[in-house]
C-alpha cells in the first residue's frame, strides 16, 4: 500500500515550540536563566574573572541576586590577615599520631635541652566529670598518677596532660586527645547499606566570603564534585538560632516549649539528630573548637549525661584553658605551639582513622570558631589546610563511602562591611556544601537529581535537618517517596522544594530574608525617624527588669532601606518594611533593625530580632541573658 507521505509531514513551527518548551523545562528543572534581567559585567579583580550580575536564585517565590565578591562596595574591606604567632613561637616539645606520643627532636633547642636524658616527662589520664544537677557542663578530673615516660609512649586513654621537667623546672605543658575504640561501640554495628556522615562547620563564614578568603578550598572540592546550594538562608542571628534547626528540625522558640525550658536547663531531653544515628548503631561524635562560647555552653548549662560517644568540645575547653595563648577578642588561636582549629581537623582524621580500621559507620559534627569567628579576612589563613584536610582524606579513601557536609551558620555579624548592603546580604546568606559518596548519583539518580536542582532553591536549616533525617535511611530514598512537590517548611535536599518558596513558607523572618527587593531611601524621611525611634523604644521594652542596663536613646540612623516582597518596590497593597541601621546612645551601640509599617492599624512592628552591627564587649557584663546583652550597656559604665 502506497503511502501518502505529504500527511506525515509536521509543520515547521511545531519543532520550534517544541524546542522552546524543551529549553523551559531545562531552565526550570536547573534554574538557568536564559535572559537574566538588568545584565551588569563586573570585573573580579582578583582573578580576572566576569561575573554576570544577575540572580543565584530566580523563581517566583525569591529572587537573591548575583553579588560579585570582589565588589567596589567591598574591596576595602578585604586585606591581608596577620598570621598567629603560637606560644611566642616556641614549638611543641612532643606531637602525636593515633596511638602514642612522641618527642620532637628538633624542638629540644627551642628548650634548651643538650642531653634527652636530662628531661623528665610524664602524662596524667583525662576525663570528663558528670555535673551534678545545676552544674555547669565544664568538670574535668585527672588521674592520681602522673606515668613516666621518655621519647615516646604508646597511649590508650582519650584525652592526656603531659608535663616535662628539666633542671627541676617544669618546662613543658601539653595536652593531646586520642580516639581509642570504646566497649560501648566495638564489634555492634552492622554496616550494611550505612554511609558516614561528616560535617565540617566554620563559624561566620558567608558563602560569598568562602569564595574569595578560601579559593584553593572551594576549587578542590569543586574538583571532586562538590554540590553547592546558591540559596541557603540562614534564620536566625548567631549560632544557636542557625544550628539548633539542623540538628534538631526545631526553631529555638520550639525547643524552648519541646525540651529546654531555659538556660538554665541541661539539653538531655531534646531529641538531637545523632541521637537517630545512634540507634542503627552509628557511632556519634561532636566536637567544637572555642568551646566555652559553645552552642550548648555559652551562657548555657551543656549535659548532665555526655550525648555522644566521642566529644572533642570537652577537650577542647580544658586545653585552651591550660595551654590556650594568641588571644583575639573571642578566640584563643593557639593551644600550646599548635593553631587549635588545626588541631581539630587532625582529630578528625583519627576518629576516620579508628572508624575505618574498626568498620565502624560513624556520624560526626564538628564546628570550628577559632579560624573564623572574630575577623573577616582570618578565613585565607585556613585556605591551604582545608584544602590539604579534604584532598587527604580524599586520597585516602575516607570519602569512599561517607557524604560530606562543608557548611556555616551565618556570614560576619560586625566589622565596617557588615554597614554595607552587601555586606548585609552576606551575612544572611551562608555557604553549605556536599561532597557525595562513590556511587550516589547511580544509586539514587532521582534524589541526585532533585539535590541539584535545589541548588537554585531558597533553603534553610530545616532543609539540611530532613536532609540528615534521609541519610539515617538512605535505602528508603525511592522515587515514590521523592516524587512530587513537598511545600513543608523543613524539606530534604533530596526531595523536589517548590519553585513558589517563600521566607515566609520557610520560617524565615522579614529580617533575615535575602528574597525581597530594595531601595535606599533618605535617613530623614517622617517614617524613618519613626520607624527607628520605635525601633529604640522597642530594644528598651526588652531590658524592662535589668535595672543595671541604662536607657538607650537615638543617636543617629545611618543607612535605610526599603524592603518589599510583591514583584514591584512600591505597588498597591505590598508589605513594606524599613531595615534601619542606627546608632543609640550611650555606648554608641550600631543596630540593625526591621520595622513594618502596619498601615491600616497605623502602627510599626519589629520583625525578628534586632542585629548588633559592632562588638558590645564588656558592656554588657552586668547581665548574662545571652538575648539581652547585644543591648545592654551597663549603668555603672556611664561616665567612666
Amino acid at each position: 500500500m502506497e503511502v501518502n507521505e505529504t500527511k506525515l509531514k509536521i509543520p515547521y513551527a511545531f519543532w520550534i515550540l517544541l524546542l522552546c518548551g524543551a529549553m523551559l523545562f531545562y531552565a526550570d528543572v536547573f534554574q538557568i536563566q536564559l535572559y537574566p534581567p538588568n545584565e551588569i559585567l563586573l570585573r573580579n579583580n582578583n582573578s580576572n574573572k566576569n561575573y554576570l550580575a544577575g540572580f543565584v536564585i530566580n523563581t517566583p517565590g525569591c529572587r537573591i541576586p548575583d553579588m560579585n565578591p570582589f565588589s567596589d562596595g567591598v574591596k576595602k574591606y578585604i586585606k591581608e590577615p596577620t598570621p598567629s604567632n603560637c606560644n611566642n613561637g616556641i614549638p611543641p616539645l612532643f606531637e602525636s599520631n593515633d596511638t602514642s606520643l612522641y618527642l620532637l627532636n628538633s624542638s629540644l633547642a627551642s628548650y634548651n635541652i643538650i642531653d634527652v636524658n636530662d628531661l623528665k616527662c610524664c602524662y596524667r589520664t583525662i576525663w570528663r566529670k558528670e555535673p551534678k544537677e545545676g552544674e555547669y557542663d565544664n568538670k574535668m578530673e585527672y588521674s592520681t598518677n602522673c606515668y613516666d615516660f621518655s621519647e615516646s609512649v604508646d597511649i590508650r586513654e582519650e584525652f592526656v596532660k603531659v608535663i616535662c621537667v628539666h633542671d627541676n623546672r617544669t618546662i613543658y605543658k601539653d595536652m593531646f586527645s586520642f580516639v581509642p575504640v570504646k566497649h560501648f561501640s566495638k564489634g555492634t554495628v552492622d554496616d550494611t547499606g550505612l554511609m558516614n556522615i561528616l560535617v565540617i562547620g566554620l563559624d561566620s563564614v558567608s558563602r560569598l566570603n568562602l569564595h574569595r578568603q578560601m579559593p584553593k578550598t572551594v576549587d578542590y572540592l569543586k574538583q571532586i564534585g562538590v554540590v553547592e546550594m546558591l540559596g541557603y538562608n540562614k534564620v536566625g542571628d548567631n549560632t544557636f538560632p542557625n544550628l539548633i534547626p539542623v540538628l534538631t528540625g526545631m526553631s529555638e522558640e520550639e525547643l524552648t516549649k519541646s525540651c529546654w525550658p531555659s538556660s538554665k536547663h541541661y539539653f538531655d531531653n531534646c531529641s538531637f539528630v545523632w541521637k537517630e544515628y545512634k540507634k542503627k548503631n552509628y557511632v556519634t561524635v561532636y566536637g567544637e573548637d572555642s568551646s566555652w562560647m559553645g552552642l550548648f555552653n555559652y551562657q548555657r548549662r551543656g549535659f548532665r549525661k555526655q550525648t555522644v560517644d566521642y566529644a572533642y568540645n570537652y577537650f577542647n575547653r580544658w586545653s585552651e584553658n591550660e595551654i590556650g595563648n594568641s588571644h583575639e577578642i573571642n578566640v584563643e588561636e593557639c593551644e600550646g605551639g599548635r593553631l587549635i582549629y588545626i588541631d581539630l581537623l587532625e582529630y578528625v582524621k583519627k576518629i576516620q582513622r579508628t572508624m575505618e580500621r574498626n568498620k565502624l559507620p560513624y556520624f560526626g559534627f564538628f564546628w570550628s570558631s577559632s579560624l573564623s569567628h572574630d575577623y573577616l579576612n582570618k578565613p585565607k589563613l585556613g585556605d591551604e589546610a582545608y584544602k590539604t584536610f579534604f584532598k587527604t582524606i580524599k586520597e585516602e579513601g575516607y570519602l569512599k563511602n561517607t557524604l560530606l557536609i562543608f557548611m556555616s551558620d551565618h556570614g560576619i555579624r560586625w566589622g565596617g562591611i557588615r554597614q554595607t548592603f552587601q555586606g548585609m546580604m552576606e551575612e544572611r546568606l551562608p555557604f553549605v556544601m556536599m561532597v557525595l559518596p562513590d556511587g550516589f548519583e547511580n544509586q539514587y539518580q532521582r534524589a541526585y537529581h532533585n539535590l541539584k536542582r535545589n541548588t537554585r532553591r531558597l533553603t534553610s536549616p530545616f532543609d539540611l535537618h530532613e536532609t540528615l533525617v534521609d541519610l539515617i535511611n538512605p535505602s528508603d530514598m525511592k522515587d515514590e517517596y521523592l516524587e512530587g512537590v513537598d511545600q513543608s517548611r523543613g524539606v530534604s535536599f533530596f526531595r523536589q522544594i517548590s519553585k513558589d518558596r517563600t521566607c515566609e513558607d520557610v520560617g524565615i523572618s522579614s529580617h533575615w530574608c535575602t528574597c525581597q527587593q530594595s531601595v535606599e531611601i533618605e535617613n530623614n524621611a517622617s517614617v524613618v525617624i519613626e520607624s527607628a525611634l520605635f525601633a529604640v523604644d522597642d530594644m528598651n521594652n526588652r531590658l524592662k527588669g535589668y535595672a543595671q542596663c541604662a536607657t538607650l536613646t537615638l543617636d543617629a540612623v545611618l543607612n535605610t532601606r526599603l524592603m518589599t516582597h510583591g514583584s514591584a518596590i512600591r505597588g498597591k497593597n505590598k508589605i513594606q518594611d524599613y531595615i534601619i541601621t542606627l546608632r543609640t546612645l550611650p555606648g554608641e551601640g550600631i543596630f540593625e533593625v526591621t520595622v513594618r509599617k502596619l498601615e491600616k492599624l497605623k502602627k510599626f512592628a519589629v520583625m525578628g530580632t534586632v542585629s548588633r552591627l559592632n562588638l558590645y564587649g564588656k558592656q554588657s557584663s552586668c547581665i548574662t541573658d545571652f538575648h539581652l546583652k547585644l543591648y545592654c550597656y551597663c549603668k555603672s559604665l556611664v561616665g567612666a
